[in-house]
C-alpha cells in the first residue's frame, strides 16, 4: 500500500505554495524564478499589464487604491501567505490597483501564462487559489470597513500587528510618511498616533525604523478588524 505524500516544507517560503503535494510543489517551484523585492518597488502600476505573479516568501506587499488626484490608500497587505497577481488567475490581464513593497524580501516570480497553465481544470493547485481568493477578499471588505468606521489608531495597530505577521523579529522598517500613505492620513495624524504607543512602552521608533516591544499591548488596542480575517484564513486552510 502506498503512503499518502506529506504536503512539502517549502524552500522558497511561501506559504501558501507549502500546502500544495509534494509533487506539485515540486513543479510549480521549477516554473518559476526567485527574485528580490526592495523597498517601495512597484509591482504592478494601476491598468498596465500583469505579466508576472509574485508568490511571496519573505517581506510585505501592499495593494493600494489610487484615486485621481493621485492620493491612495491600503485596502490588504500580502506576505508569505499569499501571492501578489491573483487577478491573473482570475483571468485578468491588467488590475485597477497599485501593489508597492513596503517590507523589501524575496518572491517566486511566475510568468502570467505559466500560471494559467499551471491552473487549467481541477487540480490542487487551482483548489489552493480558490481558498485563497476567498480569504483575501476578506481581508479587503474588513479593510473597507475598518477604514471607514474605526479610528486611526485601531487603524494603525491593525498595520503594525498584520506587518508584525510577516516579517522575521521585532524590528522592520518604517517611516511616518510611508505610513500616512499607507492609512490614507496626515504625516501629523500618524505623529499624534505613535507618540501614546511610545508613551506606554508598546513600540520603539527609531531612524526609520519600528520595533514591537509589546505586542500583546498592541492587540488590546487593535479593533475587531485584525481578528476577524485572521479566523477567516484559519477557518478555509485550517
Amino acid at each position: 500500500m502506498s503512503m499518502p505524500q506529506p504536503s512539502a516544507p517549502s524552500p522558497a517560503g511561501n506559504r501558501l505554495l507549502a500546502r500544495l503535494p509534494w509533487d506539485e510543489h515540486q513543479r510549480v517551484l521549477g516554473r518559476g524564478q526567485q527574485v528580490m523585492l526592495d523597498f517601495k518597488r512597484v509591482l504592478y502600476q494601476p491598468h498596465a499589464p500583469l505579466d508576472y505573479a509574485y508568490f511571496m516568501n519573505v517581506g510585505v506587499t501592499s495593494m493600494l487604491t489610487i484615486m485621481e488626484d493621485g492620493n491612495g490608500i491600503e485596502v490588504a497587505t500580502l506576505g508569505s501567505e499569499g501571492v501578489v497577481g491573483l487577478p491573473i488567475f482570475l483571468g485578468n490581464t491588467t488590475c485597477p490597483l497599485k501593489f508597492i513593497v513596503q517590507v523589501a524580501g524575496t518572491a517566486l516570480r511566475m510568468r502570467a501564462d505559466v500560471l494559467r497553465e499551471e491552473t487549467k481544470g481541477d487540480n490542487p493547485f487551482r483548489r489552493l487559489l480558490v481558498l485563497y481568493h476567498s480569504a483575501f477578499l476578506k481581508q479587503i471588505s474588513q479593510s473597507v470597513a475598518c477604514n471607514g468606521l474605526h479610528t486611526v489608531q485601531q487603524r494603525c495597530c491593525r498595520w503594525l500587528l498584520m506587518t508584525h505577521d510577516r516579517v522575521d523579529g521585532n524590528v522592520f522598517p518604517l517611516t511616518h510618511e510611508f505610513l500616512s500613505e499607507m492609512l490614507g492620513v496626515r504625516r501629523s495624524s500618524v505623529t499624534e498616533v505613535l507618540h501614546p504607543l511610545r508613551e506606554r512602552g508598546l513600540i520603539n521608533t527609531h531612524r526609520g525604523q519600528i520595533e514591537m516591544v509589546d505586542r500583546s499591548g498592541v492587540e488590546a488596542l487593535v479593533c475587531e478588524c485584525y481578528r476577524s480575517v485572521n479566523e477567516e484564513f484559519d477557518r478555509l486552510f485550517g
